[in-house]
């Protein structure tokens, strides 16, 4: 029978997750031959479906709408996105959609990241594979908090 963490081993693996994280962040998303910081990856993601405003995609993509802005402002400049404004109702709404290199963007990083979290569920034992989605998503939810 495996024994109980105690609450100094949650606290340093928790931290090294953090770290960890921050790390690749950094580093951006690997995968193709385009570079993309993780903001602008899951911008691009939350927009995979729909034309959105600013803060539908900050909301979607669940960053600040300063960190979308940004996100939007680089991905446009390099073609990935487009603005438009809404000629018939109100002309101070602009929604954001993927231009095809985007899409093509999206779907390459997509790829990359779905493989890569499939290899690190599989590298997991069953009964971490049990548990690990729940636990991540509890401390997701609690990490604000720090």
């Amino acid at each position: 029978m495996q024994a109980v963490a105690t609450h100094q081993e949650f606290a340093n693996a928790l931290e090294d997750l953090i770290r960890a994280v921050l790390k690749a962040s950094g580093r951006g998303v690997p995968g193709g031959e385009t570079e993309l910081t993780l903001s602008q990856y899951f911008v691009m993601d939350a927009m995979a479906d729909d034309a959105l405003t600013v803060s539908e995609v900050a909301r979607a993509a669940r960053v600040a709408v300063p960190t979308a802005t940004r996100a939007l402002r680089a991905l446009e400049t390099r073609g990935f996105v487009d603005r438009e404004r809404n000629d018939h109702e109100d002309r101070r709404l602009v929604t954001v959609a993927l231009t095809a290199d985007g899409r093509g963007v999206l779907d390459e990083k997509r790829t990359w990241v779905q493989a890569r979290q499939r290899e690190i569920f599989d590298g997991l034992t069953p009964a971490e594979q049990r548990t690990v989605s729940g636990a991540l998503s509890a401390i997701a939810h609690n990490i604000d908090e720090l």
